[in-house]
């Protein structure tokens, strides 16, 4: 799962329509061809690979921090007992085994609802979230905190985020399922409260994805200003894809 952070500069600088819609391509074509290496020595080489193609259409990467290219990343294989895997930023994995047991890696940025909370009450009420410049002032300042030593670590065109992925592993009794899901759909667990963990598993066998979209979008949509649950825009992407394990 890649999710590219929203860009912070009006011209992009890879060409693209967007550098989030470059990174996320970029690093999704480069994982493939390094998908033989274990995960961390992956996304080292999808670090590598990017910075290169980077270079070769945009120039150097700029002085500014928030003006360069992240995503968040998360990827999962099969084990034996279970599944491992590794991640980066905040994409979300929940899993579902058959006797109940549920699981959850990838990290849900609580610093990142403080900064929302504090953004929804900037004094450019009449203009959404995105559009307020302390908004995006504060979203810069965050951005330049990303990918340093002492700070959060995200998917970067610095090989050196590849030491910093988390890595984590499930037991689980088969047949299991597994959702691998953007920050914008784990919102139904980690900002709405919806549900809980396991259970949005079980929604999503139950309902299906496209059914949970359009819950998680009814919820958006009667709070478009971020009144109740303050963040930086409506609505984010939501992409899960669900996984059974037999």
């Amino acid at each position: 799962m890649i999710d590219g952070a929203t860009d912070l500069h009006d011209k992009p600088l890879t060409g693209w329509a967007s550098d989030v819609s470059w990174v996320a391509h970029c690093a999704n074509r480069e994982l493939f061809k390094a998908s033989a290496l274990p995960l961390h020595d992956a996304i080292r080489a999808a670090s590598v690979g990017a910075l290169g193609e980077f270079n070769r259409i945009a120039g150097p990467l700029p002085e500014k921090r928030w003006k360069r290219p992240i995503a968040s990343m998360l990827m999962a294989q099969e084990t034996a007992d279970g599944i491992e895997g590794v991640d980066l930023g905040d994409c979300r994995i929940f899993a579902l085994g058959a006797d109940g047991a549920s699981f959850v890696a990838g990290a849900h940025d609580d610093a990142a609802d403080d900064e929302s909370t504090l953004a929804a009450k900037q004094t450019e009420s009449d203009k959404p979230l995105l559009q307020r410049t302390n908004t995006i002032d504060m979203l810069r300042r965050m951005r330049d905190s990303l990918n340093v030593e002492g700070g959060a670590w995200t998917f970067s065109l610095d090989a050196a985020c590849a030491a910093h992925a988390r890595a984590w592993a499930f037991v689980l009794a088969r047949p299991a399922h597994i959702l691998l899901m953007t920050d914008g759909l784990a919102s139904l667990t980690d900002r709405y409260g919806a549900y809980a963990p396991g259970a949005l598993v079980q929604a999503a066998l139950d309902k299906g994805l496209q059914e949970l979209g359009r819950e998680l979008r009814t919820i958006e949509n009667a709070d478009q200003g971020g009144a109740q649950h303050p963040r930086f825009k409506k609505s984010d992407d939501a992409t899960g894809l669900l996984i059974r394990l037999t």
